[in-house]
Formats: structure tokens, sequence, C-alpha cells
């Protein structure tokens, strides 16, 4: 009896757990693609002046990852990778199928595309870098590794993220930006001593009040078409948080896709303090659950707003859309950065067109598994 209640214990707590515990899983990485010439070498040191460079190894080689580290002072990994193809190199010092090398994954230049054991593609390999990190470095400690590796926090991304530069030189000299020549100035009339002037005065206090009461409870925007007359809507898109993370995404993109689209968009999510915590997911479908962990909903979820949603286009300003097609691919996810077609959409790069007029999407759809949006994701 004891042996059977135990049995039904787990499987009750695994049904339970369910989607959510066993979702959180990261995606156990497999091999990396190089798509760019690294030096592979002895030792996880990667300092300039480390004299343990073993061979070059050219883009287009390919690996199985066999251990992984976090290093110390840049918060970037190292992995231990066996080359199973070596890209064409005319270098002197190339390496060979079967060498074992240490390799750098830089964050801010990352010459590694991993897959999954199904063979996908992952988006964000962090979390699974990181937990494979915690576990090949358990009891193992190595000079200028992490003991016990962390994802980002919210502070690290607001703190290495690139500055903005000033959109306007009169409003850098400013210690207050908010004091322009256009702020209403309720004390114009100060040296008047009429009764009307106080009358005028107030006046111009009580309009500005109204005006600020009006638009702190549902902002007003021309631009935002069907979606102005509804306050939940106005509220999220028009918000600080959106704001703050398409600001980040345009200030952090790239100049073209580096195949890491789901974790730019994090990061920006993350820096405009739309979300507290790192997302697990590894690959941008993922993206929908993750954000719902997180608060977030899905505005396809509900046919009114489905029915509202038509093409990339109708989404509101500052909407996470993510792109699926029912098979392995990993999808897509960008953020729109404003209203109808005067929208663009940022992720790892900025492009003026969704996703959907990319050409990948485009070769799925003629091959009849188009991607369509799995998830339009919004912050009430």
């Amino acid at each position: 009896m004891g042996l059977l209640n135990r049995v039904l214990r787990i499987f009750v707590a695994l049904t339970l757990l369910g989607s959510s515990a066993l979702a959180d899983i990261p995606q156990e990485l497999q091999d990396v693609v190089f798509s760019g010439d690294l030096n592979g070498r002895s030792s996880v040191d990667f300092r300039s002046n480390a004299r343990n460079i073993k061979s070059l190894v050219p883009k287009d080689s390919e690996a199985t990852i066999l251990e992984t580290r976090q290093l110390k002072r840049t918060g970037s990994y190292g992995l231990k990778v066996r080359l199973t193809k070596v890209g064409d190199s005319k270098g002197t010092n190339s390496a060979k199928v079967g060498d074992e090398v240490w390799v750098y994954f830089s964050q801010k230049d990352p010459w590694l595309a991993f897959k999954d054991k199904e063979g996908s593609e992952v988006q964000d390999p962090e979390e699974a870098l990181t937990s494979r990190a915690q576990r090949d470095g358990e009891g193992l400690p190595v000079e200028g590794t992490v003991s016990k590796p962390t994802l980002p926090t919210k502070e690290i991304v607001k703190a290495t993220q690139k500055p903005l530069p000033s959109e306007d030189p009169n409003l850098a000299k400013n210690s207050d930006p908010k004091k322009t020549e256009g702020d209403i100035c309720v004390n114009c009339s100060v040296a008047q001593t009429t009764d009307q002037a106080q009358r005028n005065i107030q006046n111009i206090r009580d309009v500005k009040t109204e005006i600020n009461k009006s638009s702190a409870s549902i902002p007003r925007n021309a631009a935002a078409g069907k979606w102005s007359d509804d306050p939940m809507i106005m509220r999220y898109s028009e918000g600080k948080e959106v704001k703050n993370s398409i600001s980040y995404g345009i200030r952090n993109k790239r100049k073209k896709s580096s195949g890491y689209c789901y974790r730019y968009v994090k990061r920006a999510l993350m820096g405009g303090d739309m979300i507290d915590r790192y997302p697990p997911g590894g690959h941008a479908r993922d993206a929908v659950r993750d954000l719902k962990a997180q608060g977030m909903i899905n505005l396809m979820d509900n046919p009114k707003y489905r029915d509202m949603i038509k093409s990339p286009a109708d989404v509101p300003k500052g909407a996470v859309i993510v792109y699926h097609n029912g098979t392995k691919e990993s999808g897509d996810v960008q953020i729109k950065t404003d209203w109808g077609s005067n929208g663009g959409f940022v992720s790892d790069f900025y492009s003026g067109n969704s996703f959907l007029s990319s050409p990948k999407a485009r070769r799925y759809a003629a091959q009849g598994k188009p991607y369509r949006m799995i998830g339009v994701m919004i912050k009430p």
C-alpha cells in the first residue's frame, strides 16, 4: 500500500505540474553551427594574452557541445565542443574534425547558432547555457568562471544597454527635460494684480489639471484608429513601459538579423520594465507561454480582439507579436513600434515590414506551411 500511495502521489504531482513546471525545463542544447571564424582554445581562458589557441575554427563548422562555463568577468560563456564538420579555410592552422576545443560565446557578437536535440534552432540559448554551466561547474571550480551562474537580472539588462543619443540638443542642455518652452506658465501674469488676472491664472491651472486627468485615464492618439476607444489597449500602448521597451529595442538592435530575435525581445521587455524575470524559453514560439507567466495576455485568445487583428498592421502599438507555423521551427517574435501602417517591427533588428513579409515566411507559405500570428501579447 505504501508503494502504491507513493506512485499515486508522484502521478498526481506530475499531472498538477503539467505544462507549467515541465515547460520550464530549458532546451537541451545539442549542436552549434559557426556563423563566423572563432579561435579554438585548449582551456577556458579567453584573455587576449592567453597562450592557449590551438587552431582556427572557420565559418560553417559544426560541433557538439561537451561542456559549458559562464565567465566571471563578462558574464558570457565558454563552450567546450567536439568538431563534427570543419568549414572551408585557407589558414594553415585550421581545426580538424574530432578536435575538442573551447570557443567563446559573446553576448554582443554571438558567432554561434545553437540547435536542440530535435534539430530546431534555439533563438535564445541563455537559459540552457546557464543551466548546463551550473551542472558542469558543480564542485569543479575553474579560475575565471562563475561557481553559480545566473540569468541576467533587470538591473544588469539596463546597465548593459547602449546609451540613448539625445534627440534634441536643447533638451540635452536642460537639467529638467519637463521644463521646456512649450510648458504652460501659470505665473506669467504674476505682475498683474487685478482679480481678472488671478482668475485667468486659476483657469489655466484648472484646464491643465483636467487635461492631465483625461490623459491619465484614457490616452488619446488619432493614429490609434479603431483602438482609440479601448481604454485597456490605450493605457498599455501609450504607457511608459511600452515607450521604454520600444526605445530599448531600437537602441540595442543590430544592423541585420542574428537569429536571436527572442533574446533581444526579452531584453527589450525587461529594459522597459514590462516584465521582471528573464523568460525561460529558447524558441520564439515559447513567448506566448513565457509572457503569460509574467502577467501578459494574448489578444488572440479573445474573439473580439481576434476579429480586429487580421494582419500585423492591425496590431496595437507596443504589442509583442509571436509567429509560428505549427512545425518544429522556432518561429519568430517582434515588437510593434507604432500604430497601424506607421509602425515598424523590432527584435534583434528593425524592419518596416513584419516577419510575414520576410523571405523565410514566404518560402514556408509556398511549401504549404504558412506562418500565422499565434500571439499578440500585451499587459493589461
